[in-house]
Protein backbone atom coordinates (compact mmCIF):
# COMPACT_ATOMS: atom_id res chain seq x y z
CA UNK A 1 0.00 0.00 0.00
CA UNK A 2 1.41 3.40 -1.00
CA UNK A 3 1.99 6.36 1.33
CA UNK A 4 -0.80 8.19 -0.48
CA UNK A 5 -3.29 5.40 0.24
CA UNK A 6 -2.19 5.23 3.88
CA UNK A 7 -2.62 9.01 4.20
CA UNK A 8 -6.13 8.64 2.83
CA UNK A 9 -7.03 5.85 5.29
CA UNK A 10 -5.63 7.68 8.32
CA UNK A 11 -7.42 10.88 7.34
CA UNK A 12 -10.77 9.05 7.08
CA UNK A 13 -10.14 7.26 10.40
CA UNK A 14 -9.35 10.47 12.28
CA UNK A 15 -12.44 12.13 10.78
CA UNK A 16 -14.64 9.22 11.90
CA UNK A 17 -15.49 8.23 8.31
CA UNK A 18 -13.63 4.90 8.04
CA UNK A 19 -15.53 1.78 6.98
CA UNK A 20 -15.06 -1.46 8.97
CA UNK A 21 -12.62 -2.75 6.32
CA UNK A 22 -10.61 0.48 6.48
CA UNK A 23 -10.56 0.33 10.29
CA UNK A 24 -9.13 -3.18 10.06
CA UNK A 25 -6.38 -1.88 7.78
CA UNK A 26 -5.54 0.86 10.30
CA UNK A 27 -5.31 -1.77 13.05
CA UNK A 28 -2.92 -3.85 10.95
CA UNK A 29 -0.80 -0.74 10.34
CA UNK A 30 -0.80 -0.03 14.08
CA UNK A 31 0.29 -3.61 14.82
CA UNK A 32 3.24 -3.32 12.42
CA UNK A 33 5.18 -1.08 14.84
CA UNK A 34 7.70 -2.78 17.12
CA UNK A 35 7.74 -0.02 19.73
CA UNK A 36 5.37 2.68 20.89
CA UNK A 37 5.36 5.30 23.67
CA UNK A 38 2.00 4.02 24.90
CA UNK A 39 1.75 2.06 28.13
CA UNK A 40 0.64 -1.57 27.98
CA UNK A 41 -2.84 -0.64 29.28
CA UNK A 42 -3.20 2.09 26.64
CA UNK A 43 -2.18 -0.35 23.92
CA UNK A 44 -4.79 -2.86 25.04
CA UNK A 45 -7.48 -0.18 25.32
CA UNK A 46 -6.67 1.20 21.85
CA UNK A 47 -6.73 -2.24 20.23
CA UNK A 48 -10.02 -3.16 21.92
CA UNK A 49 -11.62 0.11 20.81
CA UNK A 50 -10.54 -0.42 17.21
CA UNK A 51 -11.83 -3.99 17.19
CA UNK A 52 -15.08 -2.81 18.78
CA UNK A 53 -15.50 -0.25 16.01
CA UNK A 54 -15.06 -2.93 13.34
CA UNK A 55 -17.54 -5.31 14.94
CA UNK A 56 -20.17 -2.68 15.72
CA UNK A 57 -19.64 -0.72 12.48
CA UNK A 58 -19.60 2.62 14.32
CA UNK A 59 -17.35 5.67 14.08
CA UNK A 60 -14.13 5.66 16.12
CA UNK A 61 -14.54 7.07 19.66
CA UNK A 62 -13.20 10.56 20.17
CA UNK A 63 -10.76 9.52 22.90
CA UNK A 64 -8.82 7.37 20.41
CA UNK A 65 -8.00 10.50 18.44
CA UNK A 66 -6.42 12.11 21.53
CA UNK A 67 -3.71 9.48 21.91
CA UNK A 68 -0.50 11.39 21.39
CA UNK A 69 1.58 9.03 19.32
CA UNK A 70 -1.21 8.17 16.92
CA UNK A 71 -2.17 11.78 16.27
CA UNK A 72 1.45 12.69 15.77
CA UNK A 73 1.99 9.82 13.33
CA UNK A 74 -1.10 10.76 11.36
CA UNK A 75 -0.03 14.41 11.14
CA UNK A 76 3.43 13.45 9.91
CA UNK A 77 2.00 11.23 7.19
CA UNK A 78 -0.60 13.81 6.18
CA UNK A 79 2.24 16.31 5.84
CA UNK A 80 3.97 13.91 3.48
CA UNK A 81 6.97 12.88 5.61
CA UNK A 82 8.66 9.60 4.82
CA UNK A 83 6.99 6.55 6.37
CA UNK A 84 10.25 4.89 7.56
CA UNK A 85 10.78 7.93 9.82
CA UNK A 86 7.87 6.65 11.91
CA UNK A 87 9.17 3.11 12.25
CA UNK A 88 11.73 1.72 14.65
CA UNK A 89 12.91 -0.53 11.80
CA UNK A 90 12.89 0.17 8.08
CA UNK A 91 10.58 -2.63 6.98
CA UNK A 92 7.82 -2.77 4.36
CA UNK A 93 4.22 -2.12 5.23
CA UNK A 94 2.14 -5.23 5.96
CA UNK A 95 0.34 -6.83 3.04
CA UNK A 96 -3.37 -6.53 3.72
CA UNK A 97 -5.60 -9.50 3.10
CA UNK A 98 -8.54 -9.42 0.73
CA UNK A 99 -11.83 -8.28 2.25
CA UNK A 100 -15.01 -10.22 1.50
CA UNK A 101 -18.48 -8.81 2.14
CA UNK A 102 -21.61 -10.96 1.80
CA UNK A 103 -25.34 -10.53 2.23
CA UNK A 104 -27.38 -13.56 3.34
CA UNK A 105 -30.68 -14.47 1.75
CA UNK A 106 -33.47 -12.09 2.74
CA UNK A 107 -31.18 -9.12 3.43
CA UNK A 108 -29.39 -6.29 1.62
CA UNK A 109 -26.39 -4.14 2.42
CA UNK A 110 -24.77 -0.89 1.29
CA UNK A 111 -21.01 -0.46 1.58
CA UNK A 112 -18.65 2.39 0.74
CA UNK A 113 -15.22 1.54 -0.63
CA UNK A 114 -12.07 3.47 0.27
CA UNK A 115 -12.23 5.48 -2.99
CA UNK A 116 -15.76 6.70 -2.22
CA UNK A 117 -17.55 4.24 -4.51
CA UNK A 118 -20.92 3.11 -3.10
CA UNK A 119 -22.06 -0.48 -3.66
CA UNK A 120 -25.64 -1.54 -2.91
CA UNK A 121 -25.73 -5.33 -2.59
CA UNK A 122 -28.82 -7.43 -3.24
CA UNK A 123 -29.67 -10.54 -1.22
CA UNK A 124 -27.29 -13.51 -1.54
CA UNK A 125 -24.47 -11.41 -3.00
CA UNK A 126 -20.73 -11.54 -2.31
CA UNK A 127 -18.10 -8.90 -3.15
CA UNK A 128 -14.35 -9.47 -2.77
CA UNK A 129 -12.09 -6.42 -2.36
CA UNK A 130 -8.34 -7.06 -2.91
CA UNK A 131 -5.89 -5.84 -0.30
CA UNK A 132 -4.18 -3.65 -2.93
CA UNK A 133 -7.42 -1.97 -4.01
CA UNK A 134 -6.65 1.50 -5.37
CA UNK A 135 -2.91 1.04 -5.83
CA UNK A 136 -2.81 0.46 -9.59
CA UNK A 137 -6.51 0.11 -10.30
CA UNK A 138 -9.75 -0.33 -8.40
CA UNK A 139 -10.75 -3.94 -8.99
CA UNK A 140 -13.39 -6.02 -7.17
CA UNK A 141 -15.01 -9.41 -7.79
CA UNK A 142 -18.79 -9.86 -7.72
CA UNK A 143 -21.00 -12.92 -7.35
CA UNK A 144 -24.68 -11.98 -7.31
CA UNK A 145 -26.28 -8.62 -7.96
CA UNK A 146 -25.19 -5.11 -7.00
CA UNK A 147 -25.68 -1.49 -8.02
CA UNK A 148 -22.43 0.49 -8.27
CA UNK A 149 -22.09 4.26 -8.01
CA UNK A 150 -18.43 4.60 -8.95
CA UNK A 151 -16.36 7.57 -7.76
CA UNK A 152 -14.62 9.31 -10.64
CA UNK A 153 -10.86 8.72 -10.87
CA UNK A 154 -9.37 8.89 -14.36
CA UNK A 155 -5.99 7.58 -13.16
CA UNK A 156 -7.45 4.42 -11.60
CA UNK A 157 -10.11 2.60 -13.66
CA UNK A 158 -12.77 0.71 -11.72
CA UNK A 159 -13.02 -2.97 -12.73
CA UNK A 160 -15.61 -5.58 -11.76
CA UNK A 161 -14.72 -9.23 -12.31
CA UNK A 162 -17.69 -11.61 -12.65
CA UNK A 163 -16.32 -14.97 -13.69
CA UNK A 164 -14.97 -14.61 -17.23
CA UNK A 165 -16.60 -11.23 -17.77
CA UNK A 166 -14.92 -7.93 -16.93
CA UNK A 167 -16.64 -4.55 -16.70
CA UNK A 168 -14.41 -1.45 -16.79
CA UNK A 169 -15.50 2.10 -15.93
CA UNK A 170 -14.06 5.44 -14.77
CA UNK A 171 -17.04 7.06 -13.04
CA UNK A 172 -20.62 6.00 -13.60
CA UNK A 173 -23.56 4.11 -12.05
CA UNK A 174 -24.92 0.75 -13.16
CA UNK A 175 -26.40 -2.55 -12.02
CA UNK A 176 -24.76 -5.95 -12.61
CA UNK A 177 -26.59 -9.24 -12.24
CA UNK A 178 -24.23 -12.24 -12.28
CA UNK A 179 -25.40 -15.39 -10.51
CA UNK A 180 -23.04 -18.37 -10.95
CA UNK A 181 -25.95 -20.79 -11.36
CA UNK A 182 -27.57 -18.79 -14.18
CA UNK A 183 -26.52 -18.72 -17.84
CA UNK A 184 -27.45 -15.07 -18.38
CA UNK A 185 -25.27 -12.16 -17.26
CA UNK A 186 -26.86 -8.70 -17.26
CA UNK A 187 -25.81 -5.09 -16.87
CA UNK A 188 -27.99 -1.99 -16.93
CA UNK A 189 -26.34 1.44 -17.11
CA UNK A 190 -27.95 4.34 -15.26
CA UNK A 191 -25.35 7.07 -15.92
CA UNK A 192 -22.07 7.29 -17.81
CA UNK A 193 -20.70 4.44 -19.90
CA UNK A 194 -18.99 1.06 -19.42
CA UNK A 195 -16.87 -1.40 -21.39
CA UNK A 196 -17.58 -5.13 -21.12
CA UNK A 197 -15.11 -7.85 -22.17
CA UNK A 198 -14.64 -11.62 -21.92
CA UNK A 199 -11.31 -11.99 -20.12
CA UNK A 200 -10.76 -15.61 -21.15
CA UNK A 201 -11.50 -15.18 -24.85
CA UNK A 202 -10.03 -11.64 -24.94
CA UNK A 203 -13.21 -10.60 -26.70
CA UNK A 204 -14.99 -7.26 -26.44
CA UNK A 205 -18.67 -7.80 -25.64
CA UNK A 206 -19.52 -4.10 -25.65
CA UNK A 207 -17.03 -1.32 -26.40
CA UNK A 208 -19.24 1.44 -25.01
CA UNK A 209 -22.56 0.75 -23.29
CA UNK A 210 -24.22 4.07 -22.42
CA UNK A 211 -26.94 5.31 -20.06
CA UNK A 212 -30.41 3.76 -20.26
CA UNK A 213 -29.08 0.74 -22.15
CA UNK A 214 -28.98 -2.84 -20.90
CA UNK A 215 -26.89 -5.76 -22.09
CA UNK A 216 -27.75 -9.42 -21.64
CA UNK A 217 -24.95 -11.92 -22.31
CA UNK A 218 -25.51 -15.68 -22.52
CA UNK A 219 -22.43 -17.42 -21.18
CA UNK A 220 -22.82 -20.73 -23.00
CA UNK A 221 -23.66 -19.44 -26.47
CA UNK A 222 -21.69 -16.21 -26.23
CA UNK A 223 -24.63 -14.30 -27.72
CA UNK A 224 -25.30 -10.78 -26.40
CA UNK A 225 -28.27 -8.47 -26.80
CA UNK A 226 -28.34 -4.71 -26.19
CA UNK A 227 -31.71 -3.05 -25.63
CA UNK A 228 -33.04 0.34 -24.57
CA UNK A 229 -34.04 0.56 -20.91
CA UNK A 230 -36.48 2.83 -19.11
CA UNK A 231 -34.72 5.41 -16.87
CA UNK A 232 -34.55 4.19 -13.29
CA UNK A 233 -35.02 0.54 -14.19
CA UNK A 234 -31.37 -0.36 -13.53
CA UNK A 235 -31.24 -1.67 -9.98
CA UNK A 236 -35.02 -1.43 -9.55
CA UNK A 237 -34.70 -3.99 -6.73
CA UNK A 238 -33.36 -1.15 -4.53
CA UNK A 239 -36.90 0.26 -4.62
CA UNK A 240 -38.44 -3.17 -3.95
CA UNK A 241 -39.40 -3.74 -7.57
CA UNK A 242 -38.96 -7.18 -9.12
CA UNK A 243 -38.03 -6.89 -12.78
CA UNK A 244 -37.49 -9.97 -14.91
CA UNK A 245 -36.36 -9.69 -18.51
CA UNK A 246 -36.82 -12.90 -20.50
CA UNK A 247 -36.41 -15.02 -17.34
CA UNK A 248 -37.51 -18.62 -16.93
CA UNK A 249 -39.72 -19.61 -14.01
CA UNK A 250 -36.75 -21.52 -12.58
CA UNK A 251 -34.76 -18.26 -12.49
CA UNK A 252 -37.70 -16.40 -10.96
CA UNK A 253 -37.97 -19.10 -8.29
CA UNK A 254 -34.28 -18.67 -7.44
CA UNK A 255 -34.79 -14.92 -7.02
CA UNK A 256 -37.77 -15.47 -4.69
CA UNK A 257 -35.64 -17.84 -2.64
CA UNK A 258 -32.89 -15.24 -2.28
CA UNK A 259 -35.27 -12.41 -1.40
CA UNK A 260 -37.47 -14.24 1.10
CA UNK A 261 -34.94 -16.73 2.50
CA UNK A 262 -37.35 -19.62 1.93
CA UNK A 263 -36.51 -22.73 -0.14
CA UNK A 264 -38.38 -22.58 -3.46
CA UNK A 265 -38.78 -25.68 -5.63
CA UNK A 266 -39.86 -25.19 -9.24
CA UNK A 267 -41.10 -28.22 -11.16
CA UNK A 268 -43.23 -29.03 -14.17
CA UNK A 269 -42.73 -29.31 -17.90
CA UNK A 270 -42.43 -25.55 -18.38
CA UNK A 271 -39.99 -24.64 -15.60
CA UNK A 272 -37.11 -23.89 -17.99
CA UNK A 273 -39.20 -22.52 -20.85
CA UNK A 274 -41.78 -19.77 -21.26
CA UNK A 275 -39.38 -16.90 -20.61
CA UNK A 276 -41.18 -14.00 -18.95
CA UNK A 277 -40.73 -10.23 -19.04
CA UNK A 278 -42.62 -8.97 -15.99
CA UNK A 279 -42.32 -6.42 -13.19
CA UNK A 280 -44.13 -6.21 -9.87
CA UNK A 281 -43.62 -4.79 -6.37
CA UNK A 282 -42.13 -6.75 -3.51
CA UNK A 283 -44.96 -7.70 -1.17
CA UNK A 284 -45.45 -10.52 1.35
CA UNK A 285 -44.58 -13.81 -0.34
CA UNK A 286 -48.15 -15.09 -0.53
CA UNK A 287 -49.25 -11.94 -2.38
CA UNK A 288 -46.29 -12.13 -4.77
CA UNK A 289 -47.10 -15.73 -5.62
CA UNK A 290 -50.74 -14.82 -6.23
CA UNK A 291 -49.73 -12.06 -8.64
CA UNK A 292 -47.23 -14.37 -10.33
CA UNK A 293 -49.89 -17.05 -10.78
CA UNK A 294 -52.22 -14.53 -12.41
CA UNK A 295 -49.52 -13.36 -14.80
CA UNK A 296 -47.99 -16.70 -15.77
CA UNK A 297 -50.50 -19.46 -15.07
CA UNK A 298 -48.43 -21.28 -12.44
CA UNK A 299 -49.88 -23.07 -9.44
CA UNK A 300 -48.14 -23.09 -6.07
CA UNK A 301 -48.20 -24.55 -2.57
CA UNK A 302 -46.90 -22.73 0.51
CA UNK A 303 -45.63 -25.06 3.25
CA UNK A 304 -44.06 -24.23 6.58
CA UNK A 305 -40.54 -24.88 5.32
CA UNK A 306 -40.74 -24.37 1.55
CA UNK A 307 -42.66 -23.14 -1.47
CA UNK A 308 -43.47 -25.45 -4.39
CA UNK A 309 -44.21 -23.93 -7.80
CA UNK A 310 -45.71 -26.03 -10.57
CA UNK A 311 -45.20 -24.71 -14.10
CA UNK A 312 -47.45 -25.99 -16.92
CA UNK A 313 -46.00 -26.75 -20.34
CA UNK A 314 -45.91 -23.73 -22.60
CA UNK A 315 -46.59 -23.68 -26.31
Amino acid sequence: MSNQQLKFLLSRYLQGKATPAESAQVEAWYASFNETPLSENDQIRLKNEIISNVLQEINPPARVRKLYWYAAAAVLILLGLSLPFLMTEKKPLPVFADQQVSTPAGSRKTIRLSDGTVVQMNAGTTITIPGDFGVNDRAVSLSGEAFFTVASDAAHPFIIHTGNIQTRVLGTSFNIRSWPEEDTWEIGVSTGKVKVTNEVKHQIISECLTANKSLTHHRQSGISDVTAMDPGLAGAWRNNIFHFNNSSMAEIGQELQRQYNVPVTVSGAGKDGGHFKISFSKEPLDKVLKVLAGLTGITYTIKTDQVIIQVPKTN
